[in-house]
């Protein structure tokens, strides 16, 4: 009797045949074309109409087209068209398997933005109109409050997915290809030194995540370098093949540092031991929502303040120090020295208003300098959480 199976978020008929020795089975599939188990029962019992003449290779499988109506349009050769909706099934069902799970929920976000705006249309009807037209999907998430760096987010999301349907899937036949909205000068938000001491002060987050944010801070590091490095000494590496900038990393760390460091780790083991299958990304997440948290209920508002902000307030920080762009990417891991002097487009007089207590260390420069601020991080962060 057939049987179903499920991959990739599509049903698939089972037909078990045994070889000519009569040992061994091998197992034939046939597409039931959806993702509905009651449509693909109705399927399967169809095929088991013909399942003996299947099995004993009286019909072949060039033939299924011409009894399967679902596989070619009542017995024609046109295809079945394919549908938005069915296809963002599989498409997220490969991703999950393929990316982090934030990556894949924002995947299904975009998706959906997608769809919520063309409807259910069949797939090789979408064009670039669709997009970039005048009454397409950009404006359509304009006119609902959305900001053109969140709709590049989502039009970097929705690129993927029409690029998997052309070149992985042959679902359409030409690529679909649209342009990015222009975004002007990007903005890098920070958190000034007035925020900083309001999240130390703040009892809504547990202490063991201020650490944590008290670490980002410090090391100006990405949010998944302190899960995928390896501590050395007194130095946190994180392996070229696992660098964004796809260059070795060296971090130091101050023995405070270190202690919570090891802390961050063992809790990304939290989730090792639960048997998550991306542990580092899941203690990421954790951290992330504790910090939203934090500026929700804090009221900062007029920016977009996330795990990232405390590396551009490191940058930030030091490119005020040191006057040494170069230096300062260095320590950051810029492949390139123009991705660091973004922090330079804000006037050193609005850097020091944003972090008083720097005024009396810019005089200083090179070494005195990183030790005299990290002392004064240090004292700042260990008042506050005291």
């Amino acid at each position: 009797m057939a049987g179903l199976k499920k991959m990739k978020g599509k049903y698939y008929i089972r037909i078990r045949k045994r070889t000519g020795d009569g040992n061994y089975q091998t197992e034939l599939l046939i597409p039931t074309k959806t993702h509905i188990k009651s449509d693909a029962i109705s399927r399967r019992i169809a095929v088991e109409k013909y399942e003996k003449d299947i099995k004993n290779g009286i019909i072949q499988e060039f033939q299924f087209k011409e009894l399967f109506e679902w596989l070619n349009g009542q017995g024609t050769t046109k295809l079945v068209k394919q549908r938005l909706d069915d296809a963002m099934l599989d498409y997220l069902a490969y991703r999950q398997t393929k990316v982090r799970s934030a990556t894949a929920n924002r995947d299904r976000i975009s998706l959906n933005q997608l769809k919520a705006y063309i409807g259910n249309i069949p797939v090789d009807e979408i064009t670039y109109k669709h997009i970039e037209g005048k009454d397409g999907l950009i404006e359509y998430l304009r006119k609902n409050g959305y900001a053109d760096s969140g709709i590049n987010i989502s039009l970097r999301h929705i690129k993927t997915f029409f690029n998997w349907m052309h070149d992985k899937e042959k679902m359409i036949s030409e690529p679909i290809k649209f342009d990015m909205v222009n975004e002007g000068e990007k903005l890098y938000y920070y958190f000034n030194e007035s925020e900083l001491q309001a999240i130390y002060d703040y009892d809504g987050v547990e202490d063991m995540f201020k650490r944590f944010f008290y670490f980002y801070e410090q090391t100006g590091v990405r949010a998944i370098e302190p899960f995928i490095g390896e501590l050395m000494g007194d130095w946190l590496i994180v392996d070229s093949s696992k660098s964004k900038g796809k260059n070795v990393r060296d971090i130091h760390l101050t023995e405070e540092l270190k202690t919570i460091l090891k802390e961050m780790q063992s809790f990304r083991n939290t989730y090792i031991d639960m048997g998550s299958k991306r542990p580092n990304e899941g203690a990421y997440e954790r951290i992330s929502k504790m910090l939203q948290k934090a500026v929700r209920e804090l009221g900062f508002t007029g920016k977009e303040l996330t795990i990232k902000s405390f590396r551009h307030t490191y940058g930030i920080k030091r490119v005020t120090i040191t006057g040494d762009i170069f230096q300062v990417a260095r320590e950051m891991g810029h492949k390139n020295v123009t991705t660091t002097q973004h922090y330079l487009r804000f006037p050193e007089q609005r850097r020091l208003d944003d972090f008083p207590s720097l005024n009396k260390y810019i005089e200083n420069k090179g070494k005195n300098a990183m030790r005299d601020t990290k002392e004064r991080d240090t004292i700042v962060y260990q008042q506050a959480t005291s």
